[in-house]
């Protein structure tokens, strides 16, 4: 085998923690940029379509929290394969311009997904097990770059070519992972078998939900996500409230998007390598700076852009950070990727459902009073919790030891 090996391992692993990662965002963030062509062709109306985006965090909701159940029943190899092929059988499906097939492949496309939310981390921490920051920071940072590459080339494709081009490409980058995965997965052993050992992890000392010690990474990535959710659909509200121009407000959007990404460099590799003392002074400076932020929505009456910028990086940066923090954390608290695979589905599971609650209850408060002191109090409140949570994550030694 070694002779007909194209790339070494190490390369090969490497290249496909990238690949993966740019298909885990980009297959649901694009879409919403083409709803008004999609729309036309079903002849619906657009706001029906917005079903499209909902279906992917129903996914996540639902199979977070038995995501490791799948790895322990086929390994990680074969788990990995199928969460890929999923989304290349949804986007195919996609191609197919129905409301049926259009519904039926986002459902796969959420299925494939939401398993490689959960399969990351211990992907990582099978394979690079003493490179945990490094390769977290390397699959974050083309999550990030996928979905922006894609936001980047819709417009002008569909200004060229139309947007079923965009909807190839949407087919054409899982099937080039696909492909590449399984080459790749030939070259390295499975990490994850379905031994006795393995099964051990269902023991009562080991269960998940009833461990005390696992619910503050379900905080923690429960109130980044609601942050993060709540921001990307009522931030542009707000400006537009208090007068900003569309253009700000589009420039000022772009731009919360691409926050995490030198963050997404930076904070994984350092995290693993602090002492606990360490960690805990970075928590306690993204803790002040998302005050920082909490506090500023008090004064929020203003279309001074200096103001929106400021509040704009101060809020991606705090959900980018403890988001970076908690997916680091899940190798870093626990021993085999099975248990990592637990917690980060148990985590995901509960925080996806808690921020499905974000946007909407902001919305209901901002339209009763869109100056109201309710919404900002929440805020702050949430911003209280997520830094007393990660505290607790980084005073706690091992997920299943004391």
């Amino acid at each position: 085998m070694s002779k007909k090996q194209v790339l070494p391992t190490g390369i090969a692993l490497a290249a496909s923690v990238m690949l993966i990662g740019l298909i885990m965002r980009s297959p649901i963030t694009t879409l919403p940029l083409m709803l008004s062509q999609i729309s036309q062709e079903l002849g619906v109306p657009s706001g029906q379509l917005g079903i499209l985006t909902t279906i992917p965090l129903v996914m996540f909701l639902l199979i977070s929290n038995f995501a490791s159940k799948t790895m322990a029943v086929f390994g990680l190899k074969k788990a990995l394969f199928l969460s890929i092929a999923s989304i290349f059988l949804g986007t195919a499906l996609r191609l197919v311009v129905t409301m049926p097939t259009m519904l039926l492949g986002t459902v796969f496309v959420g299925i494939g997904i939401a398993h490689l939310n959960v399969f990351m981390p211990s992907f990582v921490a099978a394979y690079f097990s003493h490179k945990v920051g490094v390769y977290t920071s390397l699959y974050s940072l083309t999550i990030m770059v996928g979905s922006a590459a894609f936001s980047l080339l819709t417009a002008p494709v569909v200004a060229t070519f139309g947007w079923h081009a965009v909807m190839w490409l949407l087919v054409l980058l899982p099937a080039i992972v696909l492909g590449f995965w399984f080459y790749t997965a030939r070259l390295v052993p499975e990490k994850v078998k379905t031994t006795a050992t393995e099964k051990q992890v269902i023991a009562p000392k080991k269960r998940i939900w009833t461990n005390v010690r696992a619910w503050p990474f379900l905080i923690v990535f429960g109130v980044q996500a609601t942050i993060n959710y709540t921001g990307v659909a009522w931030l542009p509200t707000m400006m537009a409230h208090h007068h900003v121009s569309a253009g700000a407000i589009s420039v000022i959007m772009s731009f919360y998007s691409f926050i995490g990404m030198p963050i997404s460099i930076i904070v994984p590799n350092i995290l693993v390598h602090m002492r606990r003392r360490g960690t805990m002074m970075a928590i306690a400076i993204a803790g002040v700076l998302s005050l920082a932020g909490a506090i500023m929505l008090f004064n929020q009456d203003t279309s001074s852009l200096a103001y929106w910028w400021t509040l704009t990086v101060l809020i991606g940066f705090a959900t980018s950070f403890f988001f970076l923090y908690t997916m680091t954390m899940f190798a870093a608290k626990t021993d085999s990727p099975v248990e990592t695979a637990r917690l980060s589905g148990m985590a995901q599971a509960g925080g996806y459902f808690m921020s499905a609650f974000g946007p909407m209850l902001y919305g209901m408060a901002f339209t009763a009073n869109p100056a109201g002191e309710i919404q900002n109090i929440v805020y702050l409140i949430l911003v209280v919790l997520i830094i007393a949570a990660a505290l607790l994550m980084a005073a706690t030694k091992h997920l299943f030891k004391a």
